[in-house]
């Protein structure tokens, strides 16, 4: 059997793992305990990503930490265990831009991900996008969208076109470089309620943990005419 250790101040990473109904949860002093996961959950990439967390095996009335041979401590007494959708509702703190966590300091930081996404956007020279668009049949142009940024042509849609270029993956207003993700997944949602409560622009992040905010509404349909517009 597997358990969970987190500080009270840090339940808010625990949203990840709320909607399975088959966890349980108990509190002690500063400490909310979870247990009964699954052997699929307890290695899920949401258990991973879950920042302050210790995970321990059940072992004789021993906690061990996972991976380790010496225990760590004794599993408490006297714990009162309540299933995770009634004891943990659903709320956020409040964070500010650019660092989470209460009395500590977590970095917005990107990492190679072995989960790979199929690619959304191309951001690519311009030079390059405007050999290729004299030439491309109106078919191919049709489903792609663009808009021009920091001297480039950044082009969403798919089929991706045939270019060199730095390609990104798509989610929830989100563009992040291929073969990247945030180091921890849980301040995904909390990231777009910061970064772009209103919904109205598209979220770049670069592989140096920058980002760029673009608004939706100066996207524009690809077409040879809308590029010949942007530079007359």
């Amino acid at each position: 059997m597997y358990f969970l250790e987190i500080n009270k101040e840090n339940k808010a990473f625990l949203a990840t793992i709320r909607h399975w109904e088959n966890l349980k949860t108990a509190f002690e002093a500063n400490t909310i305990w979870v247990k009964d996961f699954s052997a699929e959950q307890i290695n899920s990439a949401e258990i991973l990503q879950i920042p302050y967390a210790k995970i321990y095996e059940l072992k004789e009335n021993l906690l061990f930490e996972k991976g380790k041979q010496l225990p760590a401590k004794k599993l408490p007494s006297g714990l009162l265990w309540t299933p995770i959708l009634r004891s943990l509702p659903v709320s956020l703190p409040s964070f500010n831009h650019n660092f989470f966590g209460v009395g500590k300091k977590l970095s917005i930081t990107l990492k190679p991900s072995e989960d790979t996404k199929e690619a959304y956007a191309l951001l690519t020279d311009l030079n390059e996008l405007k050999s290729y668009i004299e030439t491309a049949p109106k078919f191919r142009l049709r489903p792609l969208k663009w808009i021009v940024i920091d001297n480039k042509a950044l082009i969403f849609g798919t089929p991706l076109l045939p270019l060199k270029g730095n390609t990104y993956w798509f989610k929830n207003d989100f563009l992040m470089p291929s073969g990247y993700d945030f180091e921890w997944y849980a301040l995904n949602k909390i990231l777009q309620e910061k970064l772009n409560p209103s919904e109205e622009n598209i979220i770049l992040w670069n592989e140096d943990n920058s980002y760029s905010q673009i608004p939706k509404n100066n996207i524009k349909e690809l077409s040879i005419s809308s590029f010949r517009l942007t530079f007359s």
